[in-house]
This record gives structure tokens, C-alpha cells and sequence, in this order.
């Protein structure tokens, strides 16, 4: 039996580090994109950035692979997947709306083939696809008229802990933190 629990969790430690590779390559990926085909300068880009979210039970830090930030007002944030973009739309929404004192306009997330981009506040699907994903002329247009609005107090523990709990489910189903 033991030998059994052994093959079964190193087959689970090899599925993880698959992922983690695959995840990699995309952020890779998009990081490419966005500086060489997108014209986003490297010191608009910030990855892997890490957040403290607090609730009213606890407090926790959390992250996303890339914020983009124009005029130190963070753009998009955006979340890299190895496969199934749909299970994180979610969570990039929340993020987006959660993690500062104002609601961030986009989020995105992409598995390096798929690509959803959301207009945060209202939730909706503005773009599908890596070939939409906005060009840096875009967003500095975008953000001339952007408003910092926070997100409304009746909704902001609810997308906290939304954030909060798909990052515990990631957490013990894999052994990297998003």
C-alpha cells in the first residue's frame, strides 16, 4: 500500500510541475507579446506582483501574474493558465476590482491560445481573443478619462473572498501560489 501512496504522489508532483512548466511558457508568452507586438515598455509591466487582501475573518496575500500600469495607475491585471481560461475569469474579475483602493478597469486571462478580456466594473466580455489584447497607444487613450472609482462596499468583502478562496483551492490542489 505504501508503494502505491508513493507512485500516486509522485505522478501528482509530476502533473504540478507539467502545469507550472506550461504555465511559464504562457507567461513567457504574453510577456513577449505585450512588449515586442503590443508596444508596452517593460517598466509598464509588473509580474508576478503580490497583494494583501484583508477580511473580515483574516488576512491573506495574494497574487496575479501581470499588473500594467500607465502613469502609476495599474490599466489590467492578468492572469496566465496552463489550460481552461473559463475556471479564472472569475478570479481575475474580483482582483481587478478588489486589490486597491479602486476598481482596475480590465482584466484579463489566457492560457496563451484563448484570451478573455473583461471590462471589470460591469463584468462584461470586451474582447476573445490575443489579437484584440489592447496596444499601449490603446490604453494610454483609455486612461486619460479614467476615474478611480472604488469598488462599492456592499460587493468588496464578497469579491475578496472570492479571491480568497480560489487561491486556498489552488493552493491545495498545487504547490505554487498564482
Amino acid at each position: 500500500m505504501e508503494e502505491r501512496e508513493k507512485l500516486i504522489q509522485e505522478k501528482i508532483a509530476e502533473k504540478d510541475t507539467i502545469e507550472r512548466m506550461q504555465t511559464l511558457g504562457v507567461r513567457y508568452l504574453i510577456y513577449e507579446i505585450l512588449t515586442k507586438e503590443k508596444g508596452f515598455y517593460p517598466e509598464d509591466i509588473q509580474a508576478n506582483p503580490q497583494f494583501k487582501i484583508r477580511l473580515s475573518t483574516c488576512e491573506a496575500t495574494v497574487g496575479i501574474d501581470f499588473v500594467i500600469t500607465y502613469d502609476e495607475t495599474i490599466f489590467m491585471v492578468i492572469r496566465c493558465v496552463s489550460s481552461g481560461v473559463e475556471p479564472w475569469e472569475r478570479y481575475a474579475i474580483a482582483f481587478a476590482r478588489a486589490i486597491t483602493d479602486y476598481q482596475i478597469p480590465y482584466a484579463a486571462v489566457t492560457d496563451g491560445e484563448k484570451c478573455k478580456i473583461f471590462d471589470s466594473v460591469s463584468g462584461s466580455l470586451i474582447k476573445n481573443s490575443i489579437e484584440e489584447f489592447f496596444t499601449r497607444q490603446e490604453a494610454v487613450s483609455l486612461m486619460k478619462n479614467f476615474q478611480k472609482i472604488p469598488c462599492p462596499e456592499t460587493r468588496l468583502e464578497k469579491e475578496k473572498r472570492i479571491i480568497y478562496a480560489l487561491k486556498q483551492m489552488m493552493n491545495n490542489s498545487m504547490s505554487f501560489d498564482p
